[in-house]
């Protein structure tokens, strides 16, 4: 019997927006996306349409279609390894390119788990567990992380702040927002340094 994962999740402060996925892998690339600085908007399950060389109309539901902070657009088709290692499935995607580029994205990126850093993934689930503001230690965090010179570690900021269980939360949503960010690829922990992001 197969098994079936599908859902969505409310992306954003208070009520959001709600993201829907069909596999646990789009929602972990939903999630990575949304964590990336370099991506300021991400749009879900975007309607595709194009004439095929008979004139017919045809259509194809992208899962995602992210925007650079560039400008350039890239749209994304997730799937499982062994699909997306299928020859025949390889040349109808190529021929879905060769449509789809420039005119509904500047480029299509074919992603796989495999093609997902377990490091990004780890940490993006954390931002988004973590996402919904919390005020008071919130204010109190951005306090300190205003007087900070150079990188210090988020437990310090926490402890810094007077609210160390909440106040690591809060350090995680300035990472999420882009307000800090790690100064080295790790998994994000009490014991992770952060800088101020340069604008």
């Amino acid at each position: 019997m197969k098994q079936h994962f599908t859902g969505s999740f409310i992306d954003g402060d208070d009520e959001g927006r709600e993201i829907e996925f069909e596999s646990h892998t789009e929602f972990m690339v939903a999630l990575v996306m949304l964590a990336r600085p370099e991506v300021v908007n991400l749009e879900n399950q975007v309607l595709f349409r194009w004439l095929d060389e008979e004139e017919k109309p045809r259509r194809h539901f992208f899962d995602y279609r992210v925007t650079l902070r560039d400008g350039r657009r890239i749209a994304l088709v997730v799937k499982k390894k062994p699909k997306a290692s299928d020859p025949e499935f390889r040349l109808w995607l190529r021929g879905l390119a060769h449509r789809a580029v420039p005119a509904f994205a500047d480029r299509l990126s074919l992603i796989t788990m495999a093609d997902l850093d377990p490091i990004e993934v780890h940490n993006a689930e954390l931002i988004h567990a973590v996402r919904q503001p919390d005020p008071e230690p919130d204010g109190a965090v951005r306090e300190v992380v205003a007087s900070i010179v150079g990188a210090a570690r988020i437990s310090d900021i926490a402890t810094a702040a007077e609210c160390r269980g909440s106040g690591f939360r809060s350090v995680v949503r300035m990472i999420r927002s882009h307000e800090l960010e790690l100064v080295a690829h790790e998994r994000i922990s009490p014991d992770t340094l952060v800088r101020r992001r340069a604008s």
